[in-house]
């Protein structure tokens, strides 16, 4: 996952949440975004990385700042049979504007349905939106 601040201070704390097979509610509600990451105390300034897991851009905690996290599920898969529905809030309880981007990876058969074409990579490159307000960059 990687985040383009669009406000200064953390933008971690969001919870990730799973729901499988169609749930209402998530099966899992984490701790916050440095802890999914396995980075606790917001990965203490610095990038690392591991086979499955790591930090590997830390930016200070100002608007425009970038951060780049990976975790793989190879010692921890998450099970389900008809659905998966993996969230991350924002910041605690969603209330930052950041520019939030992931990937994931999954396994499919032949044959399947087109898939939808992509935007124009102009669309698709984020760019700063400072949002103003308390804790926010002059800049």
């Amino acid at each position: 996952m990687s985040v383009l601040q669009n406000q200064d201070c953390w933008w971690g704390e969001g919870d990730d949440m799973f729901f499988i097979d169609g749930e209402e509610k998530p099966s899992t509600n984490g701790t916050g975004s440095e802890d999914y990451f396995l980075g606790a105390w917001g990965f203490n300034g610095h990038a690392f990385s591991y086979a499955t897991y790591g930090a590997l851009v830390v930016g200070p905690e100002f608007a425009g700042s970038r951060t780049s996290v990976y975790r793989f599920h190879l010692d921890s898969p998450i099970p389900f049979t008809k659905s998966l529905k993996a969230t991350i809030e924002h910041g605690h309880a969603n209330h930052r504007s950041d520019n939030y981007s992931s990937v994931a990876y999954w396994y499919q058969t032949e044959p399947h349905a087109a898939f939808p074409a992509l935007p124009p990579v102009e669309q698709r490159i984020p760019r700063v939106h400072l949002v103003g307000g308390p804790g926010n960059s002059a800049n």
